[in-house]
């Protein structure tokens, strides 16, 4: 896997470096919003990102330590990207793009959580950190009882 050169130590191009294109903030919508965590899902997606390039963002995404690759247990030719601890941190920066994107084009977006985001952001963004830390928990017990 190759590793990112960084340009500077600035934390503001630490994060660009990562996520600063359009596909990484897709991955990570359908990681923490859509339910997605499969090659096969991300294709899906209605923006058609390429395999080459799913392939190359899902590397960044395992190096950085954002997403594990894990085998399913249902399939074991099957491979899930889960959020880590770092990536779930990645939360409130995503449902405050989501909350700004929704703002200004009022056409897209998750009604319901857009809702919970309006009636209580704070309480919103500690639900759905919980909501993918027991994912990341099912999916770990479901691999420990597969053994």
């Amino acid at each position: 896997m190759k590793t990112i050169e960084r340009r500077s130590t600035c934390p503001i191009n630490y994060s660009v470096e990562i996520f600063g294109d359009k596909w990484m903030l897709l991955l990570l919508r359908d990681l923490m919003f859509n339910g997605k965590n499969s090659f096969l899902e991300f294709r899906a997606s209605d923006e058609k990102i390429s395999s080459a390039v799913l392939t190359d963002k899902l590397n960044t995404l395992l190096i950085e330590g954002i997403v594990s690759k894990e085998t399913s247990p249902k399939n074991a030719s099957k491979f899930l990207y889960l959020l880590t601890d770092k990536g779930i941190n990645l939360v409130p920066f995503m449902v405050e793009f989501l909350n700004w994107g929704s703002q200004y084009n009022p056409n897209g977006g998750p009604k319901s959580l857009l809702n919970e985001i309006k009636k209580n952001k704070k309480k919103a963004i500690t639900q759905l950190k919980a909501k993918l830390r027991s994912q990341r928990h099912s999916h770990e017990e479901n691999i420990i009882k597969a053994l």
